[in-house]
């Protein structure tokens, strides 16, 4: 069965190598390099040679979570000096894309087809002496790491010398053979496995690889795997039964009655429609002598597998045949209680994986999906945990959640999470036309509660905001009390009508922007809800938006909410000038600047200090349909490079005395005034590539 599993990859030699030293271990580049030491002694005992024998590791388990490729980088200097491998290959982790970093530059780029044959070009058959590949291999339904097939077919070697697997506390087989099919030629590569809790029976000191399915390891490994996988899960025994009620009733297809699980819950129906499902079930398996003969068989053998002697051991008479039936039914559909019987340690069993009320999917996008929000939880404790002197514990109880969440503002969990601190996150200063502003921005209690914030910020002043005990509304009051408070001391003036002092051609005559207070972290996802000139309120991604608005204590203070990229949710203002407030005012951005650096941030602050009266002529003219909000950059710009033709169309007939010009000659001026807008945005962003 095994060589079967193998297919084509027959060959495979292996050596597994214990990782107990790794629980020891609280540095993980210390862990690295310890790995590099081992496998450094196992080339030179085996083939005499100094250098290392392998150039790939794959972690399997997260070991180097916490570690970015610059530590990797610097430990493979450290280790092997700055000449033994000149570029380290890894897996970008925003986007899953083929990346390497120079190691004598430190400068990191896409390894693609064009890098590829420069590298073929530069060393030919000695690549892969020079390449160092950085795995993480924690999504094990990945991609492949290209051109492997490529370089074994033009030079007649396996691009992976040697592959180092840190399995570790990795006990699903497949999983472990997955990791080693990131080397697309197994059969030509060695791999070093790193596992915890080898039985001393099983480790293997003479330090030669073996085929991997002579390793008796191995056969215990891939048959637990089995045993595992006959299991299946809650969904597969679930669709058994639907299959055996088809066949009691003769019918190819079946017509299920509980369509939206997520609405039957909400209007508490869910129960009763299983109860009736579960008879049915119940009636037509069970009450038929084939169907029921092949359910007892398919579990009685499914439990046979199980390494718990309480599940290896049960015999299903007819009542426990009819009891499983209803207890799988329910936990399908998340309605089965703990019952503290045997059917908790049977349901266990059947759950394999799964180990939970949660369903599992079949699908290999679902399946990435899921292996994805693994990770995201694996990696949960990477970001950081608070110092405790900057930690806060809330608690709220409900006795029906469900209920309360139609309650609008009675909705205590969400009224808390949305309720503003009245002490800045980020106070921005700056000086337009020689008048000082100052740019406070507040966060909800939600946005506390994420990576986004330094730990600092969570201070005294903070917590005793917090636990102060007011009512919702006596805590608005309060927050709206010290907003306008500090305006007043900070001396900030609205912002009127006729705008910002400037000088005679529309441009600003002195700017200045500084970050006095920022406890915010770079790039964060994030809604920005405004009240007024001055006064922001920060919330995660969809906090604030247009259809929950109505459940903001807020609600009838703010004037618009953009998000992180731009985009105008929601706007009362009906402002359409850089210098009002409203949608299109300079603060916004300059906020966003701070935040995100997102190129619209740094067109429009740079437009609005260089042609300040040209971007407003635009904006005039500009008839929203495309949308609000300068993230509508290349419609406006398109409106600004018409105001700009012509008024130098018009300047130009004044100038001569002449009558304004014909729309033909107008068109002409327009299109060139369009290429010198559209050079001067590329040449901005070459700048920016450059940086």
């Amino acid at each position: 069965r095994f060589a079967t599993f193998q297919g084509q990859n027959s060959n495979v030699l292996v050596k597994y190598v214990p990782s107990d030293f790794i629980r020891a271990s609280t540095d993980e580049m210390a862990t690295l390099e310890a790995i590099f030491a081992r496998e450094e002694q196992l080339g030179s005992s085996n083939c005499g040679a100094a250098k290392a024998a392998f150039n790939a590791i794959v972690d399997l388990c997260g070991i180097f979570k916490r570690s970015s490729i610059h530590d990797v980088c610097n430990c493979i200097i450290k280790h092997f000096g700055p000449d033994r491998f000149h570029y380290l290959y890894h897996i970008d982790q925003s986007d899953n894309s083929d990346r390497v970093l120079c190691i004598k530059t430190g400068n990191d780029i896409q390894y693609d087809e064009e890098f590829y044959k420069f590298l073929c070009k530069t060393y030919g058959a000695d690549l892969r002496d020079r390449i160092f590949f950085f795995v993480d291999n924690r999504n094990v339904i990945g991609k492949d790491i290209p051109f492997q097939l490529i370089y074994q077919k033009h030079y007649g070697l396996a691009l992976f010398t040697k592959s180092v697997v840190i399995a570790h506390d990795v006990d699903d087989f497949s999983k472990i053979w997955q990791a080693m099919g990131r080397s697309r030629t197994m059969n030509q590569t060695e791999f070093s496995i790193y596992k915890s809790d080898i039985p001393e029976s099983l480790q293997d000191d003479d330090g030669v690889a073996h085929d991997i399915k002579s390793l008796e390891l191995t056969r215990l490994l891939y048959v637990a795997n089995c045993d595992r996988k006959m299991a299946g899960n809650i969904s597969s025994i679930y669709l058994t039964l639907i299959a055996l009620f088809n066949l009691a009733q003769e019918s190819f297809y079946y017509n299920d009655k509980i369509v939206n699980v997520f609405l039957d819950k909400m209007e508490d129906t869910i129960n009763g429609k299983v109860s009736v499902h579960e008879k049915e079930l119940v009636h037509c398996v069970l009450g038929n002598v084939v169907p029921a003969g092949i359910l007892q068989h398919i579990v009685t053998d499914k439990f046979k597998k199980s390494s718990s002697a309480v599940v290896s051991q049960e015999r299903l008479d007819e009542a426990k045949l009819e009891m499983l039936l209803r207890h799988i039914v329910r936990q399908k559909y998340e309605q089965r209680l703990p019952s503290h019987d045997i059917f908790d340690d049977l349901l266990l069993f059947l759950s394999g994986e799964q180990r939970s009320l949660m369903e599992i999917s079949y699908t290999k996008q679902h399946q990435k999906q899921k292996q994805k929000q693994q990770n995201k939880n694996q990696d949960s404790d990477a970001m950081g945990v608070f110092d405790e002197k900057h930690q806060l514990s809330i608690k709220l109880s409900s006795k029906n959640y469900f209920e309360d969440s139609r309650g609008g503002l009675e909705d205590e969990a969400k009224s808390m999470l949305n309720l503003p601190i009245s002490v800045p996150i980020l106070t921005l200063g700056y000086t337009l036309g020689g008048q000082q502003r100052t740019i406070d921005v507040y966060p909800t209690l939600q946005f506390i509660y994420s990576h986004h914030i330094h730990q600092e910020y969570v201070g005294d002043e903070v917590k005793d905001v917090i636990r102060s005990k007011k009512t919702f509304d006596e805590h608005y009051t309060s927050f709206l009390q010290v907003v306008a408070r500090k305006k007043s001391e900070n001396g900030n003036t609205q912002v009127n009508e006729a705008g910002v002092a400037s000088s005679g051609n529309g441009m600003p005559t002195h700017f200045t922007c500084n970050s006095e207070t920022n406890y915010v972290r770079q790039n964060p996802q994030y809604t920005l809800a405004a009240l007024e000139p001055g006064v922001y309120v920060i919330g995660m991604k969809d906090q604030f938006n247009l259809f929950d608005l109505h459940m903001q204590r807020s609600r009838k203070n703010i004037q618009y909410i953009v998000d992180d990229m731009g985009f105008v949710l929601f706007d009362r203002t009906a402002s359409r000038s850089v210098d009002t407030f409203g949608p299109y005012f300079i603060e916004q951005y300059l906020v966003m600047e701070m935040l995100t650096k997102h190129e619209v941030a740094q067109n429009v602050i740079e437009y609005y200090l260089d042609h300040k009266e040209t971007l407003q002529r635009g904006l005039d003219s500009y008839d929203e349909k495309q949308g609000k909000g300068f993230i509508c950059w290349r419609f406006l710009i398109n409106e600004t490079a018409k105001a700009m033709a012509a008024a130098k169309t018009e300047a130009a007939s004044k100038e001569d005395g002449e009558e304004p010009m014909e729309q033909k000659q107008l068109d002409g001026d327009l299109d060139d005034e369009m290429e010198s807008v559209s050079k001067k945005m590329k040449h901005d962003s070459s700048d920016d590539s450059e940086e």
